[in-house]
C-alpha cells in the first residue's frame, strides 16, 4: 500500500502502478458506441453480470483488475499467474503474487471485449473507493480508440484510428516492450517539454488524484528550475519502502504537444519511481488513445463547465 504523509494526503498513485501493428495510413476517429460519465466509475458487465462499479486507469498494464469476491461470485476460471511490482525500483523477483483469469465478455460503455484477461488484486479492496470492484486496464482498449474528456467527465470508446501525427493535437508515443515494469511496456510514454528540458514521462492517468501535476525523480528534478518546497511529504509503497519527497512549483511551463501549456506546474519530487510521471495534469486533458498506431489526441479546453465527480 502507498501512503502519504503530512500534507500530500490519501495518494491515488497506487492505482495506476499496482494495478502492476503500426500503421501509416491516415485514419478517422470513426463513431463511438457510447458517451457516458466515467469519473465516479464505470458500470461494467462481466459474462453478463449485473453491473459491477469499476474505475480507469491508464497506467494499469492489464485488461482489468478485479477484487477476490467478484472473482469467486462470477466463477472466473483462472489462466495463470503473476508477480505485481507497485514501482520499478522493485526487483523483478519480488512482488505480489496474483492470480490472472479470463472473462468471456465483457461490456462497458456500449462496448463489448471478448476473452479479456484479468489480474486478481491481492487486496480485498482498492484504495480508491468508488472502484470496489476493480479497474479497467489500458489494454482493453487496444482495438479501439479511447477518449476521456477529464472536463467534461465523458468517456467514448470508437472505432477507426487517428489521424497522422501533427506535433500539435496529435503526437505519437511510444512503449518499451523490453522493460521490466509493466506500466512501461503497455501505456503511453510521451514527450514533454518542462521548463526548457525535453524529457519522456508516463500517462499516468490513475496518478491524477496526486497534489501534483507531474512526478519527477531527484536527479531529473535537480536539472529543474524549481521554486521554494511547497510542503513535504514521505510516500511508502507496497513493500514497505520510505521515500522522502517534497513538492515545488515550476519556474516554466510544462508543455505537451503543441496545444497544452500549464504554466508554473506543481511538481512532485520523489524517487519513489525511476521514470517521470503525469499525474494531476490529466484532470485538465481531453485525450483520445489511439494503441494500433501508438498515437495520443490532447487538447486543453481553456474553459469547461464544472466536473461532476
Amino acid at each position: 500500500m502507498l501512503r502519504s504523509r503530512n500534507t500530500l494526503g490519501a495518494v491515488a498513485l497506487l492505482i495506476g502502478l499496482l494495478l502492476g501493428l503500426a500503421s501509416d495510413t491516415p485514419g478517422q476517429r470513426g463513431s463511438a458506441f457510447a458517451d457516458t460519465p466515467f469519473l465516479r466509475g464505470l458500470d461494467v458487465s462481466i459474462n453478463g453480470s449485473a453491473p459491477l462499479h469499476f474505475g480507469l486507469d491508464t497506467g494499469g498494464a492489464a485488461d482489468f483488475f478485479i477484487v477476490p469476491e467478484r472473482v469467486r461470485e462470477l466463477g472466473l476460471p483462472v489462466t495463470g499467474h503473476r508477480i505485481v511490482h507497485t514501482s520499478d525500483r522493485q526487483p523483478t523477483s519480488t512482488g505480489d503474487a496474483a492470480d490472472i483469469v479470463r472473462a468471456t465478455t465483457l461490456k462497458v460503455a456500449g462496448h463489448t471485449f471478448v476473452e479479456s484477461e484479468g489480474v486478481v488484486l491481492s487486496h480485498s479492496r482498492p484504495a480508491d473507493a468508488r472502484d470496489h470492484d476493480g479497474t479497467l486496464g489500458i489494454t482493453l482498449f487496444r482495438d479501439v480508440l479511447l477518449t476521456l474528456d477529464y472536463p467534461h467527465n465523458r468517456l467514448s470508446i470508437s472505432d477507426g484510428a487517428l489521424p497522422l501525427a501533427n506535433g500539435r493535437d496529435i503526437i505519437p508515443y511510444t512503449t518499451d516492450p523490453d522493460a521490466a515494469f509493466r506500466p512501461l511496456r503497455v501505456s503511453p510514454t510521451v514527450s514533454v517539454r518542462l521548463a526548457n528540458l525535453e524529457l519522456a514521462a508516463l500517462l499516468d492517468t490513475g496518478a491524477r488524484g496526486l497534489n501534483a501535476d507531474v512526478v519527477v525523480p531527484t536527479q531529473a528534478a535537480a536539472k529543474l528550475p524549481l521554486g521554494p518546497t511547497d510542503s513535504d511529504t514521505v510516500i511508502e509503497d507496497a513493500a514497505g519502502h520510505h521515500f522522502p519527497s517534497h513538492t515545488a512549483k515550476l519556474n516554466g511551463d510544462l508543455v505537451l504537444g503543441g496545444d497544452v501549456v500549464v504554466h508554473n506546474p506543481t511538481v512532485l519530487v520523489s524517487d519513489w519511481l525511476g521514470f517521470i510521471d503525469l499525474a494531476r495534469v490529466c484532470n485538465r486533458l481531453v485525450l483520445t488513445i489511439d494503441q494500433r498506431n501508438h498515437r495520443l489526441s490532447i487538447t486543453m479546453p481553456e474553459t469547461a463547465p464544472p466536473r461532476a465527480e
